[in-house]
């Protein structure tokens, strides 16, 4: 006699197999909307950064252009959770290496970005 079907064994493997896949292409899709977060800050700190920057180009070179210690950015309405720095570095007399940082926090660690520019005093 010949029986047409599926056994126990089979059906209970097979919701296994299922259950693992729709629990894996869950985890996916979690982490791919988690991460989109990321180049959105990071967007946001380089806007920032950029700014920072055009507003230093404007400034007298001998007595403007001078570093900035980790500060909350607050020039920014509507922007909040991110810090700026400015560093100034002088490779020779006429001219001064500007890097403006910017920093948040993200997954529960700090985050950076840098923009770098050379100012020359002519």
């Amino acid at each position: 006699m010949t029986r047409k079907g599926f056994t126990l064994l089979e059906v209970l493997l097979a919701v296994t197999l299922f259950a693992t896949g729709v629990v894996m292409v869950t985890g996916l899709f979690s982490t791919g909307l988690i991460s989109s977060v990321d180049p959105e800050m990071t967007g946001i700190a380089m806007a920032l950064a950029e700014k920072r920057i055009e507003e230093i180009r404007n400034l007298n070179f001998d007595t403007g252009i001078i570093p900035e210690a980790k500060a909350v950015v607050t020039d920014v309405p509507g922007i909040t959770g991110f810090q700026r720095s400015v560093d100034v570095t002088t490779p020779n007399t006429d001219l001064k290496q500007v890097t403006v940082s910017v920093y948040w926090s993200y997954k529960g660690s700090e985050t950076t970005t840098s923009l770098i520019t050379y100012i020359s005093k002519n």
